[in-house]
């Protein structure tokens, strides 16, 4: 019998599929495939929370099919995906790793802190089982584990009040974690290769002479409600998106800057400029998929069905619609997929790759 290489551990149904279809997207899979995480059953009454039992299902977004996976043992709130696992977090003992394509699942060690706060999401190496020693980090609070399989737990000291951190990617060459917060503010998670070295967390910006953002953005950064982070090309870029009604203010000059409702504006970081982040017409062709994931960027030639220069996310607020934000024409419409209306029977809940170390 051949050996199956790269399709070890996919599901057969996704397997006999790829089989099926022609050879452009069979190059393109599985790791390249960007599919839409939903788990079946009534919708649960908490943000992102998910029922144990309940059957979670991959969909193909470039063919319109949905795949079964596995059932999910436990249930509590969905906090990560990352290299074909998903983090789930039951409040108690500590959180759960689940590979929906095997089946294979573990509990972490538990993960609490003196008041409690709730994890908003986990980032972690490629291969997460017990017998390595990945990073893992929170966007609540930044930790990773330690010798006696204890959590190391760090306050990160924002430069505004009231900010907070918003969202992160993990940087699994450099190892590194990038945190962004609500105000656009960025701080650097350094893993540590040994053990023996406590991790340590920095702000990105040591220097802030000269400001991080240009006018009009430097206001934007504190209009746009959700931010995202991600990595393209090398070089570290935030995603910002406006998640209340459209607004206007003035610019230097007389002139007015405008985002409407779910606009997004994506920005590059250069240290050797000032303001550091400029604000981009373009990804050079790419596309990022942002959200409860860690972050994968794609070119068209990477996936069948990738439209270049657009910002592909989820609406939590409208019941984990697929969105897709394209650059060129400033809209953020739904994804071609939301035409299966997945209802109440069958939820999204975040993008999914086998790989994320595609493009970058």
């Amino acid at each position: 019998m051949a050996s199956l290489g790269p399709w070890v551990g996919v599901p057969p149904d996704l397997l006999r599929f790829i089989r099926g279809v022609c050879t452009a997207w069979r190059s393109a899979l599985p790791a390249a495939a960007p599919l839409l995480l939903t788990v079946s059953g009534p919708d649960a009454p908490r943000h992102r929370q998910i029922q144990p039992g309940q059957l979670v299902s991959a969909s193909f977004l470039m063919a319109g099919r949905s795949f079964h996976l596995s059932e999910l043992p436990t249930g509590g709130e969905f906090v990560g995906s990352s290299n074909g696992w998903i983090a789930v977090d039951p409040i108690w003992p500590g959180i759960f790793l689940l590979n929906p394509t095997s089946g294979e699942g573990f509990d972490l060690f538990p993960l609490r802190n003196d008041d409690d706060e709730p994890v908003l999401k986990v980032v972690f190496a490629p291969n997460p089982r017990p017998t390595t020693t990945p990073p893992w980090r929170s966007a609540a609070r930044a930790g990773s584990p330690t010798r006696d399989m204890r959590w190391t737990v760090m306050d990160v000291a924002m430069a505004e009040q009231r900010d907070k951190l918003a969202d992160l990617v993990y940087d699994a060459g450099g190892g590194k974690v990038y945190c962004v917060t609500a105000h656009g503010d960025v701080h650097v998670f350094h893993v540590p290769g040994c053990r023996r070295r406590r991790p340590r967390v920095a702000p990105l910006h040591a220097n802030r002479a000269g400001g991080l953002f240009a006018p009009p953005y430097d206001t934007a950064s504190k209009l746009t409600g959700a931010k995202s982070i991600f990595l393209s090309g090398g070089s570290l870029h935030q995603a910002w998106r406006n998640t209340t009604i459209a607004f206007s203010s003035m610019t230097p000059g007389g002139g007015r800057f405008s985002m409407a409702k779910d606009e997004i504006v994506v920005l590059k970081y250069d240290p050797e400029r000032r303001p550091c982040w400029d604000a981009l017409a373009d990804l050079g062709g790419r596309s990022v998929f942002v959200g409860k994931n860690n972050p994968v960027v794609l070119r068209p030639e990477d996936a069948s069905g990738v439209r270049p220069n657009c910002v592909y996310w989820i609406d939590e607020r409208s019941r984990f619609q697929p969105m897709v934000f394209d650059m060129a024409t400033r809209t953020s419409t739904p994804h071609p997929f939301d035409a299966e209306a997945p209802g109440p029977a069958r939820r999204p809940l975040c993008w999914f790759f086998l790989n994320d170390k595609i493009s970058h």
